[in-house]
């Protein structure tokens, strides 16, 4: 792990660029990774007016507005067509009332609206899941009539474009993303912007929205969520307080095991991503609500320093991740070992090749365990971790001189 540390220091001017803050941060407040309830993982285009709102009651009584989940994104599905004049229709069997009235009702719950549109003409749903009357929805040619209606007229804070219609159409992408970016800013200052492009678009999205997903479409399955950490390993300069890495919506209580659930959510935390729970929150066991609620890992993803945590030793199917707390020489730091493989195995790391000083003390929490170590200066820590879980601790102690969270982002101390 030396050999790393002396490796992070030669990048270390070549490594900054994403790292800092971007105009969006003090313009729209948004800071830390958003959080709240995705419709898409569920429900796809079956969406409904019922749907939405009892999904907004669930989020309010099983305590995760409590715990911090403020938005209600409706995703591709509640399309209505287009009048003579093109302008973008609801669909008036699936949303009765009307998207100015379930965004009313969102707001009501005092939490936050958010909805979907595409790049391009033509929305994913309309080829992917044949929902024919997505045909023509997407805001190509449309872009400030569609915008304007999407954002003020029936008042959403938050909008996902997506990448379908763009990429038939053959669009240049950061062209275009830039040019929407530019418009929701124009109609509604404070919106929140999502690029859905399915990978990383490259460093200029940093500097137009607040999120982009980094992957495909995330499935409820292990390898899924392996795949989706490997691609966003390596992308965390680009991460800060207002534009974070998207890994997608939240697969917890969607079919994978405990153990699985924890680790899928654990390292989502760690790394920075919207924390979007994709889930039917009506028909949410125990198990599902304690991992989506558990306050100490929300805490790691809603830390103010924004910072995404590394992959600071790989031992093939046992890793140890890590990310500093608060600032970069606080002497705090969040750490998870995770675990690939489908049997038990111990992770061991050196609190030193860790920033953390042994020699002074340091103390050690289990979150998911709720287990504290007292002090001690034992620099090598081994814990046995399941089979596909995770364990994640907080390290609190001194923090050395050559702090590799420091000098590998170019950061000072705060």
């Amino acid at each position: 792990m030396k050999q790393l540390v002396i490796l992070w220091l030669l990048l270390s001017a070549f490594m900054n660029a994403g790292a800092q803050g971007n105009d969006l941060t003090e313009q729209q407040g948004a800071h830390t990774p958003m959080m709240g309830w995705s419709s898409w993982n569920q429900f796809h285009v079956g969406i409904s007016e019922k749907i939405i709102k009892a999904q907004a009651d669930a989020l309010v009584a099983s305590g995760m507005k409590a715990a911090g989940y403020r938005f209600i994104n409706i995703d591709d599905g509640f399309f209505g067509g287009r009048d003579k004049d093109g302008n973008l229709l609801f669909n008036s069997k699936r949303f009765p009332a009307g998207m100015a009235a379930i965004a009313r009702y969102i707001h009501s719950k005092g939490l936050s609206a958010g909805i979907y549109s595409d790049a391009g003409i033509n929305t994913c749903g309309s080829y992917w899941d044949h929902d024919s009357i997505s045909i023509g929805m997407g805001l190509y040619g449309h872009e400030k009539a569609d915008l304007h209606r999407l954002l003020k007229e029936w008042g959403f804070d938050f909008i996902k474009v997506d990448w379908c219609g763009g990429d038939w159409l053959g669009l240049d992408e950061q062209t275009r993303y830039t040019e929407i970016g530019r418009l929701i800013q124009e109609i509604k200052p404070g919106a929140l912007y999502n690029v859905c492009r399915w990978k990383f678009p490259g460093k200029w999205v940093v500097h137009i929205a607040n999120s982009w997903r980094v992957s495909a479409d995330i499935s409820a399955s292990f390898e899924s969520i392996l795949k989706i950490i490997d691609l966003n390993a390596d992308l965390w300069p680009y991460s800060g307080p207002g534009h974070v890495n998207d890994m997608d919506m939240l697969q917890v209580g969607r079919g994978m095991s405990f153990e699985e659930d924890k680790a899928h959510f654990s390292m989502w935390c760690m790394l920075n991503s919207p924390l979007l729970a994709g889930n039917d929150l009506t028909r949410m066991s125990k198990e599902t609500r304690s991992i989506l609620t558990n306050r100490e890992m929300i805490a790691i993803n809603q830390d103010p320093l924004v910072y995404q945590a590394r992959r600071l030793a790989d031992y093939g199917d046992q890793e140890v991740w890590a990310r500093p707390l608060k600032h970069t020489m606080s002497g705090e730091i969040a750490i998870a070992l995770l675990n690939r493989s489908a049997t038990k195995k111990n992770i061991s790391f050196n609190m030193d090749d860790l920033s953390i000083d042994s020699k002074k003390g340091y103390t050690l929490h289990n979150i998911w365990e709720q287990k504290d170590i007292a002090i001690t200066r034992q620099a090598v820590q081994s814990f046995e971790v399941p089979g596909h879980g995770v364990i994640v601790l907080i390290a609190k102690g001194v923090s050395l001189p050559y702090n590799v969270f420091q000098y590998a982002t170019g950061k000072q101390p705060q």
